[in-house]
């Protein structure tokens, strides 16, 4: 009879650890309600914008362990916008506020990712996925610390995604948004040798 009792007061002191967030079988939290969360904190886009969608539909697809490298506290990826067009592509500001309660963020630095309003030339997600991604990708690889700001970090961060399923989109995003030959400063792909 004690030892019932000790088992349901060991199940009453852990439970409250795993309140926050129901996990799947692997035991890992609802990946969808911590993006849901985080993005609420570090994103300048909401629901239902495609850009918010995009960027969720890559958070939830990309490989686990990338997914808690680029959605850590002490270095998160902030998403903001990019004015093309009106008075704010001269200059805009946005503000990423710590609430009080929360835990400080930032301690290691901080990504800034700005996306183009220009993306809702897209009609689905898909292509601005291919951006998205892409654009996380070089923060998945450390592209800027390490100084690789050049067509060889460009084709790693495209080689990245594909790895991680976007194949598709980022084909739609090339063909939508990518530079053309003989653009200035243009990145191509490499034509693969010929066997």
């Amino acid at each position: 009879m004690q030892r019932k009792w000790v088992i349901l007061l060991v199940f009453f002191l852990l439970s409250p650890l795993t309140w926050g967030y129901q996990k799947d079988d692997a035991g890992i939290p609802d990946r969808l309600k911590v993006i849901k969360e985080y993005l609420a904190e570090f994103c300048f886009y909401q629901e239902p914008s495609l850009i918010y969608q995009a960027i969720q539909d890559v958070l939830l697809r990309m490989p686990y362990k990338d997914f808690l490298n680029v959605t850590n506290r002490q270095r998160p990826i902030l998403f903001t916008e990019f004015y093309d067009s009106g008075t704010a592509r001269f200059a805009s500001s946005s503000e990423f506020v710590v609430m009080p309660g929360e835990t400080p963020c930032c301690k290691e630095g901080f990504t800034i990712i700005k996306l183009g309003m220009s993306l809702g030339l897209a009609k689905t997600p898909g292509p601005i996925e291919g951006v998205v991604a892409h654009e996380i990708a070089h923060r998945v690889l450390d592209s800027i610390r390490k100084g690789n700001v050049n067509c060889d970090a460009e084709r790693a961060a495209n080689a990245l995604i594909k790895k991680w399923g976007f194949k598709k989109e980022f084909k739609e995003a090339s063909r939508l948004f990518g530079q053309k030959k003989g653009d200035p400063a243009a990145c191509q792909e490499l034509a693969k040798p010929s066997k």
